[in-house]
């Protein structure tokens, strides 16, 4: 039976690589400063350079990835138990949900890059952060009323072996998501650049490893 719709996974690479090829063909053409506020008088009072501006970028492009290689690899499954109706209904939510994420993450970092191309007036590294704190929430809501399947969400050997423990897992995971967004929204309104990538990059490897090991505890605290 085929598992991988190679056509989908193109496209949803042309998603995930797009906005930095964007950003590469005129990265010659932005300016060495950015503005990023305008005070009443039209005077820029607020900028980044071209390094903190290419930073948020791979901050944006480092969490696509991250969704990407989340959704495709982890965990790998050789064999498969559904009928074959229900599997291609499996499939076509499994690529349903990933092509919502990366269009969402795609559009957001180009209109971005679009907009600072053009010297629009933008909180560019506010609006990152925020972006991305509400796509975080809105997973951590996605995952709470997650049913066991073996596409989406935290599928963990001890998950997918009980359904107790991959409701309470997921019950687990989709509070720890929907705070983090927030956390990340709040955080990245008053932090620096630097300072918020390495909250994100923090934050990411805990919203990957705790359920992950929650799920292990629960497993065996069940087996006594």
């Amino acid at each position: 039976m085929k598992h991988t719709d190679y056509v989908k996974e193109f496209l949803l690479l042309v998603l995930l690589f797009g906005p930095m090829v964007y950003l590469a063909l005129i990265w010659n053409g932005l300016p060495a400063e950015i503005p990023t506020n305008f005070n009443i008088n039209g005077v820029a009072d607020g900028v980044v350079n071209k390094r903190e501006f290419l930073l948020l970028m791979i901050f944006l492009f480092f969490t696509n990835g991250m969704l990407y290689a989340l959704f495709r690899y982890i965990p790998k499954r050789e064999t498969w138990d559904e009928a074959p109706a229900d599997f291609r209904m499996y499939m076509r939510e499994y690529y349903r949900i990933r092509f919502r994420i990366h269009i969402y993450l795609a559009v957001f970092t180009a209109v971005v890059i679009f907009l600072i191309s053009r010297s629009k007036e933008i909180f560019v590294e506010k609006w990152v952060f925020v972006g991305v704190g509400l796509l975080i929430t809105s997973l951590g809501v996605f995952l709470r009323h997650l049913k066991p399947n073996y596409f989406v969400g935290v599928r963990t050997p001890w998950t997918l072996a009980s359904d107790v423990i991959w409701t309470e897992t997921h019950h687990m995971a989709g509070r720890l998501w929907l705070y983090a967004g927030i956390v990340i929204m709040v955080a990245g309104m008053f932090l620096p650049v630097i300072s918020g990538v390495f909250l994100f990059i923090f934050a990411g490897m805990a919203l990957a490893a705790l359920p992950y090991i929650y799920s292990y505890r629960l497993f065996y605290k069940t087996q006594g």
